[in-house]
């Protein structure tokens, strides 16, 4: 009943996200319950890099409206996206559980592909 509640309040927070909202949830649920109500809705579930992971861990450790102080469970996560929405939502994954989601606004969700994708923003010529 608990996974399938904050499922459902992962589709609900994704689909009015337009910043990052206040919300106490569990720690860690199933991954699959976590996971069922995204699919059931043709959202995507993506596995992000380690360089995304790490960035993520980063924004989630100065963000004031996390339930959970510090770095959060896990070691790799994913970003779920719904169509019709740009905004997103991160899960930390640890093991088989999904762990503290974190809702991404469109600029986040940006960033999060840009680093994906290697792109690096500096002044100059670099090396």
């Amino acid at each position: 009943m608990k996974n399938a509640l904050l499922g459902a309040m992962a589709i609900a927070v994704l689909s009015s996200c337009t910043q990052a909202p206040a919300y106490a949830a569990p720690a860690c649920v199933d991954v699959a319950a976590a996971k069922a109500p995204i699919v059931a809705r043709q959202g995507r579930w993506t596995e992000l890099t380690p360089e995304q992971w790490q960035f993520l861990r980063g924004v989630y450790a100065i963000n004031p409206t996390m339930p959970l102080p510090g770095l959060p469970y896990g070691d790799k996560a994913v970003l779920v996206t719904v169509p019709g929405n740009d905004a997103g939502l991160a899960w930390f994954i640890d093991g088989d559980r999904a762990c503290t989601p974190m809702a991404l606004p469109k600029a986040l969700v940006e960033m999060v592909l840009a680093v994906g994708a290697g792109d690096l923003n500096h002044e100059g010529k670099g090396a």
